[in-house]
């Protein structure tokens, strides 16, 4: 076997490969003895089809892909150990006739670790949105909490009002045809919750147990199934049984039975500290992002497409993960959504590639500054993860052992976020209107 680096641009190496016919030869013969076991020709016993008849019978290409996957692989492997070449995609292979007794030549493109020039990363100037908590977001919290514990009463002569929990039949229809997916039973609605189609629930308000009524509504023009969407529909819909949510009193009782608390002053003080911890933990993820975001743009990074492609792989299927949680897939996702997978790889494309520059990026800081971990750094590492898993210190340390080397590497790409974060000059400002808008709820 021969091997040739043709060049490295842009990240790709491209390699021209050629395998000399003796070993093209072999490749045939295993394909041959694979193959033979299992075709019928008239006249033979089963797997007893001398070769030459066979490729007389079907062709010689019947063995030619059968060959490729005993000759390839091995050539690849020995060519990029041979030239020193460390992959880090799937390659791309270009394969050219096969001719028996002559040597076979193939050309491979693969992604290689791209050249990493690190700008100046000292001093980099970051501003971060300030996190205060309010009493309000206090007293939010509160009711949160007073809303999750509230006991729901049944409603017998007063009619529902919103925030009731109705039970419901409904039977829908357009232009008085019943369509699929349209009834339901004994269903669970709490008003105000949007949750159906809009208008539905708020025509509900005013009823009374046992009453019947015909909610006219109109489903969305975006409405995830196609042939109902910007049609008018009726629903029949009559009310079971309306259950009343009655909120507790935040009082010191109220503290004793939900907390561990004796007073209200004391859960409410602890539910105030939880508010502050999760504003310092989403503030220093968002130190972390702004400052390895200033990096990026001091580093110069190419990445070869099959990289970033690698890098939206995991994006997906962490996204599948996510969704599957709440009992979606990936089809009912984009159906619900009105897209599809090529738009969601156009989104997810730039969030791929800064993953994995900013990984390429980490590499290289902790490979120039020499980042090493103390035992004592391990071991504390390990009764963390321990603690996080309920079992203990030797049992963790057991389980760990096939990825040890994962755990250390992510403790170093640690060190070099907050070498980063250390010697960047960090400001607080104050948000903005719309970011207060879209506060995310903290829970604690």
């Amino acid at each position: 076997m021969d091997a040739r680096l043709e060049k490295i641009e842009n990240s790709e190496a491209y390699l021209e490969i050629e395998v000399d016919a003796e070993t093209l030869e072999k490749g045939l013969e295993k394909a041959y003895r694979k193959v033979v076991k299992e075709v019928n020709v008239p006249g033979f016993r089963k797997g007893k089809v001398p070769r030459e008849f066979l490729e007389a019978h079907f062709g010689k290409e019947i063995l030619y892909e059968d060959a490729m996957e005993f000759v390839i692989p091995d050539a690849y492997e020995q060519a990029i150990d041979d030239l020193k070449i460390e992959p880090i995609a799937q390659p791309e292979f270009d394969i050219s006739d096969i001719q028996a007794g002559q040597p076979m030549q193939f050309k491979v493109k693969v992604a290689v670790k791209p050249e990493v020039k690190l700008g100046n990363l000292e001093g980099l100037e970051v501003s971060i949105p300030v996190m205060r908590v309010s009493e309000a977001d206090v007293e939010l919290r509160m009711e949160d909490m007073r809303s999750g514990y509230a006991q729901l009463v049944e409603k017998v002569e007063a009619p529902s009002e919103l925030g009731d929990t109705v039970i419901i039949d409904f039977a829908g229809s357009i232009d008085g045809v019943p369509f699929e997916g349209g009834a339901g039973e004994d269903y669970q609605l709490e008003l105000g919750s949007n949750t159906f189609i809009p208008g539905f629930e708020d025509q509900l308000v005013g009823l009374k147990a046992g009453e019947t009524k015909d909610v006219q509504v109109t489903f969305p023009e975006g409405y995830h199934a196609e042939d109902l969407a910007g049609k008018e529909a009726v629903f029949r819909t009559t009310i079971n049984r309306i259950e009343h949510r009655l909120l507790r009193e935040l009082d010191d009782e109220f503290a004793q039975e939900v907390s561990n608390f004796e007073t209200i002053e004391e859960l409410r003080a602890s539910v105030r500290e939880n508010l502050i911890k999760a504003n310092e933990y989403r503030q220093n993820g968002v130190k972390k992002k702004e400052v390895l975001d200033r990096a990026l743009e001091q580093c110069s990074i190419d990445i070869a497409p099959a990289v970033a492609e690698m890098q939206f792989q995991t994006i997906l299927s962490q996204f599948e993960q996510r969704i599957s949680s709440q009992g979606i897939d990936l089809d009912q996702y984009f159906q619900m959504t009105n897209s599809n997978l090529h738009e969601f790889r156009e989104d997810m494309l730039p969030e791929a590639e800064r993953n994995a520059k900013t990984n390429f990026m980490l590499e290289k800081i902790i490979e120039e500054k020499g980042f090493e971990l103390t035992d004592e750094e391990i071991d504390n590492q390990i009764a963390e993860i321990a603690e996080q898993m309920g079992v203990e210190i030797d049992q963790a340390r057991q389980n760990l052992e096939g990825v040890m080397d994962r755990v250390k590497f992510n403790m170093k790409v640690d060190k070099a976020i907050q070498y980063l974060v250390d010697n960047a000059v960090i400001t607080e400002k104050e948000p903005s209107p719309e970011s207060s808008d879209k506060k995310e709820e903290l829970v604690d």
